[in-house]
């Protein structure tokens, strides 16, 4: 703090769509959730899906691993997971403790660089024209 009594500007210590080996991580994070989805969704359950339920949930699993509105798509799959612990699917208890709050981190970090959502969303290099 300076002398003034003003609290000082202070600057996010992450980027919103990380490269490198965090962007590689957030890549495998979603992933492991489309892939946590497809299983308890597809591969488990007692009851077959309906045809319409399945499209659906492989449509939701290819947008999580393409990263294509990524908060929307956690939020959709967190609901389907929801869904199928209460339509009685064989689910442990404890797993979809854990695949909710995987789930949950991915919605909380993001897509990242290696996504369709940070070629649409993504920051922006904004250079002044020279005319006056």
């Amino acid at each position: 703090m300076d002398g003034s009594g003003s609290v000082p500007s202070v600057q996010r210590l992450f980027s919103m769509f990380p490269a490198g080996a965090p962007g590689a991580g957030l890549m495998l994070l979603r992933l492991c959730v489309a892939g946590m989805l497809l299983r308890a969704a597809m591969l488990r359950p007692t009851t077959p899906l309906p045809f319409w339920a399945a499209a659906i949930v492989i449509v939701l699993a290819i947008s999580l691993c393409l990263g294509v509105f990524i908060h929307f798509g956690c939020i959709a799959s967190l609901l389907a997971q929801i869904a199928v612990m209460f339509l009685g699917m064989d689910q442990d208890r404890l797993e979809l403790v854990f695949v909710l709050g995987i789930i949950s981190a991915l919605f909380l970090l993001g897509p990242g660089a290696y996504s369709v959502d940070c070629y649409l969303f993504g920051r922006r290099l904004i250079l002044p024209s020279d005319s006056k």
